[in-house]
């Protein structure tokens, strides 16, 4: 073992960067067959009235988009695509690969803030999970903030290590805590809940610049939604859906950290039909990486109780714990249905979790090796089956973008089940 990790932090920018080109490959092929239906039409729609020239301040209604929960995301859901149009790069695919380029270094970049936290191994190993996650390589191929969740998660994690360090940096986060809200609500509602559990524990050394960043947070998201507001007397804030179940939380983010999620857009009968007729182990590839995660994750809460101890917790257990038990029984209690997208920032904290506490190393570097193999051979039947068919069109999926979304201005077209 000590010979791996030797070789290991010999050769991690080699490593490091062929993991980076393969992930990027997988994640740019075959880019003109990704998803297209309401919310990526809606995307393009704000990258064209982005453009500089033809921007109104008077008028930003195409910046707001419905949710789940009735509410409107915030106007800087699309701010990705807003900064893409103002920039001129107005072409939908190629804001794609744009995106997804930055998205890819951003990663590394939080391997590097981690470095004091993981072993070069555990960081390793991180990059595979995190890097050939199937969903998360399928669904970083969409619009908004949410799927480009790197951005936001770099500044949180930068923020979140460095609470303490100055009076300033505490101000910040507080301000970013709160201004999360006009990007997207499921971040929102993860950073504060991990806020409320610290300020309990008496976690913030300077309490009185915290607060007051919230303050200043909650005054610059009233002003953001402030135009929805003025042209908008009734706001509903419940759609009627209600959740899924009590362990839904806890489900759906197991299926997401395993990368499992990928199952729920090829859903309908007949297009998994004709996906195991092409590829007849393609779901058991998806479950045999659902058992290798849930054996990790179980293996890292056993050795993690067995050398609990509250003197020794650091904020990156503190985050993992409180969104599985505290976020997880917040989520219940709204009864609203949940989608894996909610989960990104679960999914990055989770495999932190996973990789520093799972022992011994080798068996979680071996794990991590079959989970990158089959998670490629997933990826590659995946995106041989959209192409093949041009989308999955009775599923979620619905069509892709080459057949529908590049041709035609009723997007209703394109809309799977």
């Amino acid at each position: 073992m000590q010979l791996i990790n030797s070789f290991i932090s010999k050769n991690k920018i080699f490593l490091y960067l062929s993991i980076f080109s393969i992930s990027l490959y997988q994640k740019i092929k075959k880019i003109e067959f990704v998803e297209y239906k309401y919310d990526q039409h809606f995307g393009e729609n704000v990258i064209q009235n982005c453009n500089v020239k033809l921007l109104n301040f008077s008028n930003l209604e195409f910046l707001f988009i419905p949710s789940s929960s009735g509410v409107p995301q915030g106007p800087f859901h699309f701010s990705l695509e807003c900064i893409s149009g103002i920039l001129g790069i107005d072409n939908y695919l190629d804001f794609l690969k744009i995106k997804i380029i930055f998205s890819q270094i951003i990663i590394l970049i939080a391997m590097y803030l981690l470095r004091n936290y993981l072993s070069d191994l555990e960081l390793f190993t991180l990059l595979l999970l995190i890097l050939f996650n199937p969903y998360l390589i399928i669904s970083t191929r969409n619009t908004s903030i949410i799927y480009g969740y790197e951005f936001l998660l770099i500044i949180f994690l930068y923020l979140i290590l460095n609470l303490n360090n100055t009076k300033k940096n505490t101000l910040v986060y507080g301000i970013f805590s709160f201004l999360t809200l006009v990007f997207y609500y499921p971040t929102f509602i993860f950073i504060n809940c991990i806020n409320l559990v610290l300020f309990f524990r008496k976690y913030f050394k300077n309490l009185r610049d915290f607060i007051m960043g919230n303050l200043i947070g909650a005054i610059l998201s009233f002003l953001a939604y402030l135009p929805y507001l003025l042209s908008n007397s009734q706001l509903s804030l419940n759609n009627g859906s209600k959740s899924w179940g009590l362990s839904s939380y806890w489900r759906i983010t197991l299926h997401a950290i395993s990368g499992d999620s990928l199952n729920f857009k090829i859903n309908s009968q007949s297009n998994i039909d004709s996906l195991t007729d092409m590829y007849p182990h393609y779901l058991n590839l998806h479950r045999i990486n659902y058992f290798l995660i849930t054996f990790l994750l179980i293996l890292s809460l056993i050795y993690f109780q067995k050398n609990f101890s509250l003197k020794s917790l650091d904020i990156l257990d503190y985050i993992f714990l409180i969104t599985i038990t505290f976020t997880g029984v917040f989520y219940t209690l709204l009864n609203i249905p949940l989608y894996p997208h909610y989960f990104f920032f679960n999914i990055f904290f989770s495999m932190v979790f996973i990789v520093k506490n799972v022992h011994p190393k080798f068996l979680l570097l071996l794990v991590s090796c079959v989970f990158l193999v089959n998670s490629l051979v997933i990826i590659q039947n995946f995106h041989s089956y959209i192409q093949e068919f041009n989308g999955a069109q009775t599923s979620d999926y619905g069509k892709s973008y080459n057949s529908c979304g590049c041709c035609t201005n009723e997007i209703k077209l394109c809309k799977g089940q």
